[in-house]
């Protein structure tokens, strides 16, 4: 939406003279020059500084143009204390400080109530500022509503890795468990196979000592044995021991062929 930024023409507040008509050519550095003059032997000459602050806005001279009108806010004159205020309210406008401008033209107004500008000036603005503040609002509310999204999904997402974490926990602990339930039962089978063997030495030695009984038993009636048979006798002895040694290896062998195929 267009705001009207106007300002009054000098011819709107002086007869017609030198800078009045250098402003309506638009050669405001001579306008400028000729109300300066002015000052320097007028000082509170309102007509003249109204004339320089118009000139020295037109120049882009914001600071001299600023001062000069404010000089004139709280004049007797009112018509051009008020064109003062609707000028400076065009200024602020440029200037983008909304508020200060709708407070100039509203100023303009209470001592200019006929002002039409300042009038269409004051609402087209006020409209703006209503309009930025909407959206400032729906700006603060799309912030907060991302703000809270992005809260919501960190909440998730703790969740899910707190999730995550027990579940992994869980099978570390079932891992665990598996293990130490598979070493016990390697403990208990190394246990039950020396119990076994231990046992199984045992009941050879009792056996390989009552035929050593028998068997001296049978030599105290029988004639001695020569020295080959006795060689002969310890050789099959000893292939025995062999025998009986090959048969355990054979037999762990095939308990822990069956405990890797379970494993």
């Amino acid at each position: 939406m267009k705001i009207l930024i106007l300002l009054f023409f000098i011819v709107n507040v002086f007869a017609q003279d030198k800078g009045s008509d250098a402003y309506k050519n638009k050669r405001y550095d001579i306008a400028r020059s000729f109300y300066e003059n002015i000052l320097k032997s007028r000082g509170d000459d309102e007509s003249a500084k109204y004339g320089l602050g118009v000139s020295a806005y037109k120049q882009n001279d914001i600071d001299t143009a600023v001062k000069s009108l404010k000089e004139l806010k709280n004049i007797q004159n009112k018509d051009l204390a008020s064109k003062s205020y609707y000028n400076l309210g065009n200024i602020m406008r440029e200037a983008g400080d909304m508020e200060e401008s709708l407070e100039y033209y509203k100023k303009a107004i209470t001592l200019d109530p006929t002002d039409k500008d300042a009038k269409i000036n004051f609402e087209l603005l006020k409209q703006v500022i209503e309009q930025q503040d909407q959206q400032q609002d729906q700006q603060e509310n799309q912030q907060q509503n991302q703000k809270q999204n992005q809260q919501q999904n960190q909440k998730q997402n703790q969740q899910q890795d707190q999730q995550q974490d027990q579940q992994q926990d869980q099978q570390q602990d079932q891992q665990q468990d598996q293990q130490q339930d598979q070493q016990q039962d390697q403990q208990q089978d190394q246990q039950q196979d020396q119990q076994q063997d231990q046992q199984q030495d045992q009941q050879e030695t009792q056996q390989q000592n009552q035929k050593q009984d028998q068997q001296q038993n049978q030599q105290q009636g029988l004639p001695k044995k020569t020295n080959k048979q006795k060689e002969a006798e310890a050789i099959l002895n000893a292939l025995k021991s062999q025998e009986k040694i090959n048969q355990k290896f054979q037999i762990k062998k095939a308990k822990s062929r069956k405990m890797e195929k379970d494993w």
